[in-house]
């Protein structure tokens, strides 16, 4: 197992150091706005996540999931893990920036999320006729939507379209007030 945990460690460190346009290309934040995020999540967040996989790691599924489009189950194989523990830290870092979107309020000039949408491949995938009504994970009863689904693996979440986006939103404004520039 120290090997498997090695392997995305590895791959996180990797990324921390890249090249900035290549970090700002995955993550869509700079590395400064990066490491102010994971520190922030570490002193206001418990993680959920038994295994040793740190806030940053955890910061590069999520977006890996969310910034890039990519499934559970090519994110679970691109960091060497298993499909419910990338699920889990997911939902990890879901929580962490709903916490987030509670304790701050969003700046007056930060861009309304119809304009930063497009930084989050998950939310252009959104359609609202496909938006199905229901319970899911992340909170209220409202509209669900499937991210991060592999039709060969089946293994999307459905979580709460509104908590996704209050999250992504909260994760918009945090860029918006640490980065060095915006980069929408």
């Amino acid at each position: 197992m120290d090997c498997i945990e090695a392997a995305g460690a590895r791959r996180a460190m990797s990324l921390m150091f890249t090249v900035p346009e290549r970090f700002v290309g995955f993550a869509h934040m700079d590395q400064k706005t990066f490491f102010e995020l994971s520190d922030w999540i570490l002193a206001n967040v418990a993680s959920t996540i038994t295994t040793d996989i740190s806030v940053e790691e955890s910061l590069f599924v999520f977006l890996d999931i969310v910034a890039q489009g990519s499934s559970f189950s090519a994110v679970a194989y691109g960091w060497d893990h298993d499909i419910e523990l990338t699920q889990g830290i997911f939902l990890n870092v879901l929580n962490a920036l709903t916490v987030l979107r509670e304790s701050r309020e969003i700046a007056d000039s930060c861009p309304p999320f119809t304009q930063t949408r497009k930084r989050w491949e998950v939310a252009r995938r959104w359609n609202q006729k496909r938006s199905r009504m229901g319970g899911a994970v992340g909170g209220a009863v409202g509209g669900v939507v499937r991210i991060g689904y592999d039709e060969m693996s089946r293994d999307g979440l459905e979580v709460d379209q509104e908590c996704l986006k209050e999250a992504l939103i909260a994760l918009n404004n945090f860029i918006h007030e640490n980065a060095d520039h915006d980069e929408s």
